[in-house]
């Protein structure tokens, strides 16, 4: 980027001091009494451009579709069923636990349902001979709820006591092993969806880039793995946090022309298609006048007299520069005698 800078700045100080050398300008010559002569001049017209610049970045290929299965319960491991690399369906089991302690908690809920219920039953005989109270009978009843829900749980966790896969995909990654000791909730897997549907382009954009494009553009894309092909996509979704230190801000594309096989990490070029256009003003380098980095001043003419501007200088193109500000309302510039200009000076346009 330095160094762009660097060649704009080096391109307009040579095409000023070109204009500022030439040898023979008999029409453009400072005169001794310009309020009464005027200093004869050229200009040439600023111009409005429509320009659509591109974005090209460089993308990664995810997955859309991940998932990290657990056990809802903790305990050790009994059996893993899948490796790493395994392709997995919905549904299909993946890992066990050793239920011993699990089974016992279940017989022990429902040794505790079993006692409640004989609880209930003597405190409701007894109320029925009007030897317990009322608010017995009721605790005793509420026992017996709390004692049916515990053997719901327990029963819930004992059939929860395994992975089972909820996407159709790869194992990534397999975290625990056999003999361990899972926590609630503890990946056991690391799967990758790998269907067609699932892949992604993800890419990350300066927060200028960013903000040229919408959901919806296109985008032309080519892979090292498929040379000489060429694929499309749309931007499907624009990220609303930057990522990490790097300060860009993510985007994805949905392939819309996909290539035949993919794969998590796979690299490609990305050429990105604003739908919003740029208008840029341009006016002839030979305009400028004192440039300074960024700045420059120039000349357009009023009332026969010479008005100064300073300009912002955003970018050289060709013959020509691009002017982010400063001439607003303006339609043309003073080109030819531009050097020997100050600001009210009498002018004759020498145009015609």
């Amino acid at each position: 980027m330095k160094t762009n800078v660097l060649f704009l700045y080096a391109s307009l100080a040579l095409a000023i001091s070109c204009t500022s050398n030439q040898e023979e300008k008999p029409d453009v010559t400072r005169p001794e009494n310009p309020v009464e002569t005027g200093i004869y001049v050229k200009t040439e017209p600023v111009s409005q451009i429509e320009e659509i610049p591109s974005v090209s970045v460089i993308g990664i290929i995810v997955s859309k579709t991940d998932a990290k299965p657990s056990f809802k319960t903790g305990g050790v491991i009994d059996k893993t069923l899948v490796r790493e690399g395994d392709a997995v369906k919905p549904g299909q089991l993946l890992a066990t636990l050793i239920m011993t302690e699990i089974d016992a908690q279940v017989r022990q809920a429902e040794e505790g349902l079993a006692k409640a219920q004989r609880d209930f039953d003597r405190v409701s005989s007894l109320f029925a001979d009007s030897v317990a109270t009322l608010e017995q009978k009721q605790n005793a009843g509420s026992a017996l709820k709390v004692a049916e829900e515990t053997l719901s749980i327990a029963k819930f966790n004992q059939s929860h006591s395994e992975v089972r896969s909820p996407i159709a995909g790869r194992v990534i990654k397999q975290v625990l092993h056999q003999g361990e000791i899972a926590g609630p909730g503890m990946p056991v897997y690391a799967i990758m969806g790998i269907a067609d549907k699932d892949w992604r382009i993800q890419a990350g954009l300066t927060d200028l880039d960013w903000a040229r494009v919408k959901i919806g553009d296109k985008a032309t894309v080519t892979m090292d793995a498929y040379p000489g092909e060429l694929f499309t996509a749309r931007i499907s979704d624009k990220a609303r946090l930057t990522q990490d230190a790097s300060g860009t801000l993510n985007i994805e594309l949905t392939f819309t022309d996909q290539p035949a096989s993919l794969a998590a990490g796979m690299t490609s070029k990305v050429l990105l298609t604003p739908a919003i256009q740029n208008t840029q003003t341009t006016i002839p380098v030979d305009a400028l006048v004192d440039a300074n980095g960024s700045l420059a001043t120039v000349f357009s003419i009023s009332g026969g007299k010479a008005v100064k501007h300073q300009v912002t200088i955003a970018r050289l193109l060709g013959d020509r520069v691009v002017v982010s500000s400063g001439l607003d309302g303006i339609d043309a510039v003073v080109t030819i005698g531009s050097i020997y200009l100050e600001n009210g000076d009498a002018v004759i346009l020498a145009n015609q």
